[in-house]
């Protein structure tokens, strides 16, 4: 008998012998008798032998290769159509397989880890030879199927951003996916619960597709609204009433310390625009207005935003934002972000008053102090300072330097002409006061003299605190406050809560989130983007439910 450092279970070692590459084991079965695979009736009449010469597992450097000697029987059922049948060595290898249940396993290990391409790469390194196509037909084969949880979280994912999604279900306790579903329909989803019944609780974000799924489905499942959910759909109807009262909010006196300055000494101003910039943003500025009074037109003539989206062949979200503004909604500039600058700003500044405004002087100076930037970088601060050409300007470039391009000013308030766009005003509204600095709890109380707004943010703190809290009994005051407020947009979140009101209660006192479910959709589409082109649905369904 010859040992070999892995076993060959049912199986005798007879002989070993090497190449400069490959290693071959002859080994003989040893059971005495075998079960036909038809009619599982024993049996131990032997009606012939033959070799069976499988791939399997390399050994260090050496590929293996098994030369198994294995029998035919006679089978002894006079019933059964089959005379003979070949004994079956499933813990080696399978029936017609040319590699052994081990190097499969290996190979769809591989697949379902790195995909077809890397996984067949990886393989090569291991002296395993396989292609791609070959680990993926194993990942196609691999078996997938898991018990029915009683608590199932559901979210959409994009096969193509805005245009095509599917669902995934994932089991909230054993925190494993459980299926996909080709689409984020309320019939597929209802028809998936019907064929698995169980479900206890099934957690969703506040999709109506979702809740009319889940009540055809799972009519007796406690449905649970996702709370970040709520949050965020709260911060959306704040960021549209921001947008409706944005130009309004720029002709408001400004509070004394609304405008506090950089905490580096150094107000930050705007680069000066070429003006073939400046030309290209005043032309995209004019197309801006121009489909801002074509949606005007429309919505007065009584179209909805759908079919204006359409109409137009615009985003919904645009046409939306447009829809709810008054006026014309400006462009916030940017507000200045790190630059490299940053640590020698209060430097420059204080050279700046002392009267130095070369830009070379400047910055051989901070050169030496250890600044790694270009010249350019500092000629840009100097060059947003000036009032006045340079003495060295050339004649060439007078002009333009003489009268620098400069947008419309909006209103004569410091603050205001920096407002920041609803998008970044909005926060403001949902943050906790002790958390802003004191520009921050300046602008707030700038944003605040509008009537509206200071009960909307009033509002904004309250729904954050019951939901950070968990207050269930806080909930029906706080639509009643909301839908009385006058504000057509917490109106109408108002008025979604309270159609959805079982499910945020229980949000609001059971434990159950979408933050696993949003977990697995992160690693779902990193499985697809490691899958380029080849990440169609079953083989994506595969990796996802088969993880390594």
């Amino acid at each position: 008998m010859i040992t070999i450092p892995f076993k060959l279970p049912g199986f005798a070692v007879e002989q070993v012998s090497s190449t400069e590459s490959d290693i071959t084991i002859e080994a003989r079965t040893t059971s005495s008798t075998a079960a036909c695979p038809h009619c599982t009736v024993s049996s131990s009449r032997i009606h012939s032998y033959y070799q069976r010469e499988p791939h399997d597992l390399p050994l260090s450097e050496y590929r293996v290769r098994l030369r198994l000697r294995v029998r035919r029987f006679r089978c002894l059922n006079q019933d059964c159509p089959h005379r003979t049948f070949a004994e079956r060595v499933p813990d080696v290898v399978r029936v017609h397989a040319q590699r052994s249940t081990r190097l499969i396993s290996r190979l769809r290990n591989f697949g379902l880890a790195l995909g077809g391409e890397a996984g067949a790469r990886r393989a090569q390194e291991g002296h395993i030879p396989a292609s791609a196509d070959t680990i993926l037909r194993l990942i196609r084969r691999t078996p997938s199927s898991s018990p029915t949880p009683s608590v199932l979280g559901v979210d959409d994912w994009a096969w193509r951003k805005r245009q095509r999604y599917g669902t995934i279900l994932v089991d909230l306790e054993q925190q494993r996916p459980v299926d996909l579903l080709p689409d984020r329909s309320a019939d597929t989803l209802a028809e998936w619960l019907r064929t698995h019944p169980g479900v206890t609780i099934i957690s969703r974000d506040r999709s109506t597709e979702y809740s009319r799924g889940a009540s055809e489905g799972a009519p007796d499942a406690i449905q649970v609204a996702d709370r970040w959910h709520l949050l965020q759909n709260l911060r959306e109807a704040l960021e549209r009433m921001l947008a409706r009262f944005h130009a309004r909010l720029r002709g408001l006196p400004a509070p004394d310390d609304a405008a506090a300055p950089d905490p580096a000494g150094d107000p930050g101003r705007p680069y000066r625009r070429a003006p073939s910039e400046e030309a290209r943003r005043e032309a995209n500025r004019e197309r801006r207005r121009e489909r801002f009074g074509e949606i005007k037109t429309l919505q007065a003539q009584g179209m909805n935003i759908l079919q204006i989206a359409v109409h137009l062949k615009m985003s919904r979200v645009t046409v939306r934002r447009y829809f709810n503004s008054e006026t014309f909604p400006e462009r916030a500039p940017a507000p200045r972000g790190h630059s490299i600058l940053d640590p020698y700003r209060a430097y420059l500044h204080e050279r700046w008053e002392a009267g130095c405004h070369n830009g070379v002087q400047l910055w051989r100076e901070i050169y030496a102090q250890g600044f790694v930037g270009s010249r350019k970088v500092v000629a840009q601060w100097v060059r947003a300072r000036r009032t006045t050409p340079a003495p060295t300007t050339p004649k060439r470039y007078l002009n333009d330097q003489a009268s620098p391009p400069s947008a419309p000013a909006l209103s004569t308030s410091s603050t205001a002409t920096s407002l920041p766009g609803p998008r970044r005003l909005v926060w403001l509204l949902m943050v906790s006061e002790p958390d802003l600095t004191t520009h921050e709890h300046g602008m707030l109380r700038f944003i605040r003299q509008e009537p509206d707004i200071e009960r909307a943010c009033d509002l904004a703190q309250q729904f954050r605190h019951l939901v950070r809290e968990r207050s269930p009994q806080a909930l029906s005051p706080w639509i009643v406050a909301a839908t009385a407020s006058g504000i057509d947009e917490l109106r109408s979140f108002a008025e979604g809560l309270q159609r959805e009101y079982a499910s945020i209660e229980a949000a609001l006192t059971l434990p159950w989130s979408q933050g696993q479910t949003e977990g697995q959709v992160n690693r779902l589409k990193t499985l697809k983007r490691q899958m380029y082109g080849r990440a169609g649905f079953d083989l994506l369904r595969q990796r996802v439910l088969n993880p390594v």
